[in-house]
């Protein structure tokens, strides 16, 4: 088990949606270091190749487009790469290192599936944005999730609420690594997808292996 003897590491952004989805799969994750791989963490692996090209800028027209930006916070104590920033030019934007005039910052996060229930997405992009904000000492209003199921963009507001939102989750992640216990599985917690199902449930990733395997001896015998 990961030892946090001098307080919490720095921890990645993506962990905060991985903290929403599931407590225990966050914990199995960031203390028992398990790891998980399937079909749909591929498939968002693939999405941001796309977007994450490190050596890719672009400008169109107004806006400059950054690609696989390095972001970090003090204050969250989080780190990570922000898929795509746009600096869109505004007279009441801000000045950029190496870049003439003044700018406004347009983060942009791209997802595999589309738009869910929870706030996770909503949570990590907020993240992101007050990433920025610390670094470039300045304010942002929104921002975009780029969705690959539907093929579009979905703007989220970044208030001040989201923000408080934010900073108790990542308070009650710190909490949780801190006491250093796996939780239980929740009730609610629909598990057929997660790529930690082995670790997590060994019961039940057995038995629908056993399942499968039927289903393919039936299939072969007819």
């Amino acid at each position: 088990m990961k030892k946090f003897d001098e307080g919490i590491e720095r921890l990645p952004l993506s962990s905060l949606k991985q903290y929403i989805y599931c407590k225990r799969r966050f914990a199995l994750m960031y203390l028992e270091c398990e790891w998980g791989n399937n079909y749909k963490i591929v498939e968002g692996d693939l999405l941001h190749q796309r977007a994450d090209d490190p050596n890719f800028n672009e400008k169109r027209g107004a806006i400059y487009i950054s690609r696989s930006v390095p972001i970090f916070s003090n204050k969250l104590n989080l780190y990570g790469v922000a898929d795509i920033v746009e600096f869109i030019q505004n007279e009441k934007g801000i000045k950029i290192p190496r870049k003439k005039g003044l700018w406004e910052i347009n983060p942009v996060e791209y997802k595999n599936g589309k738009p869910e229930k929870s706030n996770a997405d909503n949570y990590q992009l907020c993240a992101q944005v007050m990433c920025l904000e610390e670094m470039f000492q300045t304010e942002i209003k929104s921002g975009d999730i780029f969705y690959g199921k539907i093929k579009r963009r979905v703007t989220v507001e970044i208030t001040e609420e989201l923000k408080e939102e934010v900073k108790v989750q990542v308070k009650n992640m710190n909490d949780l690594l801190l006491n250093q216990k796996v939780p239980n599985k929740s009730k609610d917690q629909i598990c057929s997808l997660c790529s930690l199902i082995n670790t997590c449930i060994p019961s039940v990733f057995n038995k629908q292996k056993k399942l499968k395997d039927r289903i393919s001896i039936l299939m072969k015998e007819n």
